[in-house]
């Protein structure tokens, strides 16, 4: 309805004769007799106004077809003033026909509360007192007991109980659930309120738009079919989506053979039975080539198997399922396979030593049924796993999950806005393919000023006046914390690192070289976050002590690198060449040449010709006569290669030094030696006291 500079009052026939029945008929004959009582001066002044001063919907009346309510600008998906007046009037209405199901002394109190706009569900007891749910808590509405007339009065008003004890009212969203006695009479009534909240799934708008199926987990009352039924609307209207939905308790669609409108251009199929609702699921995508289905409650293991079905046949998938988190679904029976299922996996000794296990642990057993999952906290407050998968593999490893929380308010006329949070929004960590190739180099010099400048400036900025060094935070995957904290424990270094499951507050991130590959994701994160990497190729001691000191700063990360500074490190932690044994006579050589230089060449001035050796083992000779800055040639043949040392001492440029030694090297590496050479059976030279 519109008015006219608050004389005139135009009726508009587009809107429901529900809402023009509620109107008040006092307000409507004051309002008219006074439009007629104006003056001419004022008809004067209306007729001369600009006729582009009048509202586009007064000009001139239009005909309304059905479809027009599905187009933009139309129905909920509006969000003018005129149609959220609409949507409440709407509201209002479908309100009343709830309060008509309670006695007029109930209804008469239910008015007097203040709360009555966000009356969650009302419970009739035969022989007990009356109560209505609010947010704020339970209250008594009247003090006469529930007698058997008030039962048999909130019956009349609705349908047949279906076999699962639940009924509706027509053309309305709420739910009525009866509670027998032996004899199936009924002794009890739980009526809960339904409402088509319009702009309720704004806040997983990304999540419907991605085309994945989500899982929705949270405990009753948390609004999960309130949350599915506007995703149903968004997907058919704004995203002209085939949408089928499987009601089962008509609590999506409401009760009748008219589905309400809250669920846009959706369809929807009405299960004639309980126990039947997976063949419907079954027959949804086999009969009428829908492109999303909709299920509310999947609590049963057959019905669980038939989404899986579903999912493997391409077709995206929106469901509910009882629990608190994702933690309560690995640990049902029975809907473990929306998870992928769980098995027990026994591991070889080499295995389990490796992952420093138990040999027998929990796996997933296959693909997950849905992409991600929203598990309700509260009406106000949701945590999102964009990857359901990874999420299960955390949790069954031990590790906390990698999750985004989102929080939405309530505006006065009850329609939730998203509440944009200061921490990240996880969907730009995931939009990572996997044949995206990033780069394992980085530039030392520049990145590790970069990093630490931005983490001393991170840290100063939260604690100013302290004046204790904060330890450094270190997000693992797949390495177990305890071993981390022992090794920091063992270099004592216990108090400058600290290990958190928390990314966000992370200052590095330290994982098996082997589990970033398969996991490319974990590279997002760290390149959303601006976090360096540590990767390590096996989880040893002295691998991890080399971690810690990299990360600690004690360390180079390593080599220089020509590709310009990235945001983030990528360090690749190498294994340290195992330092050889030396033989006994590659000591006896060493030795050799010692006593032959400090006890002859040096204090006597004298040539002295070692014995011959093995090429090998004469080139490590020349290293350590070199290193005393004298000069040598080869005195042996071909087959048997010997030193002798000159008592003359060459020039610090290296000039000639390296031209003698090349020549000695190539001279004893022309052909390769058949055999050990003669020089292993020269006896141990005698040690002589220093």
């Amino acid at each position: 309805m519109g008015t006219l500079s608050s004389d005139l009052l135009l009726i508009d026939v587009r809107t429901s004769w529900h809402s023009a029945n509620h109107f008040p008929i006092s307000t409507l004959i004051s309002t008219v007799s006074s439009a007629f009582r104006r003056t001419r001066r004022g008809q004067r002044a209306i007729a001369a106004s600009s006729r582009s001063h009048i509202p586009r919907s007064v000009r001139a009346p239009e005909i309304r077809r059905p479809s027009d309510r599905f187009l933009p600008g139309n129905g909920s998906v509006s969000s003018s003033p005129s149609t959220v007046s609409a949507s409440r009037s709407v509201a209002d209405s479908e309100l009343e026909a709830f309060f008509e199901l309670v006695p007029l002394r109930m209804r008469r109190e239910l008015h007097r509360h203040e709360e009555i706009g966000q009356l969650i569900e009302v419970v009739m007891d035969l022989g007990r007192k009356p109560l209505a749910r609010f947010p704020s808590g339970d209250w008594v509405i009247s003090e006469e007991p529930i007698s058997l007339e008030d039962l048999k009065h909130a019956i009349s008003k609705v349908g047949e109980f279906s076999d699962d004890n639940r009924s509706g009212i027509d053309n309305s969203l709420h739910r009525i659930s009866a509670i027998r006695n032996r004899k199936l009479q009924i002794i009890g009534l739980t009526c809960r309120v339904g409402r088509a909240m319009s702009g309720s799934a704004e806040t997983f708008r990304d999540l419907v738009a991605g085309g994945g199926s989500i899982l929705v987990v949270g405990p009753p009352g948390v609004g999960k079919t309130t949350l599915i039924r506007e995703i149903a609307r968004m997907l058919a209207d704004d995203h002209k989506k085939r949408v089928v939905i499987v009601d089962t308790s008509n609590e999506i669609g409401g009760d009748g053979d008219v589905p309400h409108a809250g669920i846009g251009r959706a369809r929807r199929m009405q299960v004639p039975n309980v126990h039947m609702q997976h063949n419907i699921m079954i027959e949804a995508v086999e009969n009428h080539m829908p492109e999303t289905i909709i299920i509310d409650e999947i609590g049963t293991e057959l019905e669980a198997l038939a989404a899986s079905t579903i999912a493997q046949r391409g077709v995206q998938l929106v469901g509910t399922a009882h629990g608190v988190t994702i933690d309560n679904i690995i640990k049902n029976p029975s809907l473990q396979i929306l998870v992928g299922g769980i098995e027990s996996v026994t591991l070889g000794d080499e295995e389990a030593r490796k992952r420093k296990v138990q040999k027998t642990i929990l796996e997933r057993k296959g693909p997950s049924t849905f992409t991600c999952a929203v598990e309700m906290i509260s009406k106000t407050e949701c945590r999102v796993h964009h990857r359901l998968d990874a999420s299960v593999d955390a949790i069954l490893a031990g590790k906390s999950p990698l999750i985004e929380i989102r929080q939405m308010h309530s505006e006065v006329n009850g329609s939730p806005k998203p509440m944009l949070l200061d921490e990240k929004t996880e969907e730009e960590e995931f939009e990572l393919t996997n044949d995206e190739e990033l780069s394992s180099d980085v530039d030392s010099d520049d990145d590790e000023v970069n990093y630490s400048r931005s983490k001393s400036k991170k840290r100063s900025s939260k604690q100013p006046s302290s004046k204790k060094s904060i330890p450094i935070s270190v997000y693992t995957y797949k390495i177990l914390e305890a071993d981390l904290l022992q090794v920091a424990a063992v270099m004592g270094l216990e108090d400058m690192i600290d290990v958190t499951d928390d990314i966000g507050v992370a200052d590095a991130i330290l994982a098996c070289s082997s589990e970033l590959k398969e996991n490319p994701w974990i590279r997002g994160v760290a390149k959303f976050h601006q976090l360096p990497i540590f990767a390590i190729k096996s989880n040893t001691m002295a691998q991890m002590v080399k971690a810690v000191r990299m990360i600690l700063g004690m360390e180079s990360y390593g080599r220089k690198s020509k590709l310009p500074p990235k945001k983030y490190l990528d360090v690749e932690i190498e294994e340290d060449a195992p330092k050889r044994k030396p033989s006994l006579e590659e000591i006896d050589a060493l030795e050799e040449v010692r006593l032959a230089i400090e006890y002859i060449v040096i204090p006597g001035g004298e040539p002295v010709e070692l014995l011959p050796r093995r090429s090998e083992i004469v080139a490590r000779q020349l290293e350590l006569v070199e290193s005393y800055q004298l000069a040598v040639e080869n005195s042996g043949t071909e087959l048997n290669p010997r030193l002798q040392i000159l008592p003359l001492r060459l020039n610090k440029k290296g000039s000639k030094v390296s031209k003698p030694s090349l020549s000695i090297l190539k001279e004893m590496t022309k052909e390769p030696l058949i055999g050990g050479g003669s020089g292993a059976t020269v006896a141990r030279l005698p040690l002589l006291p220093e």
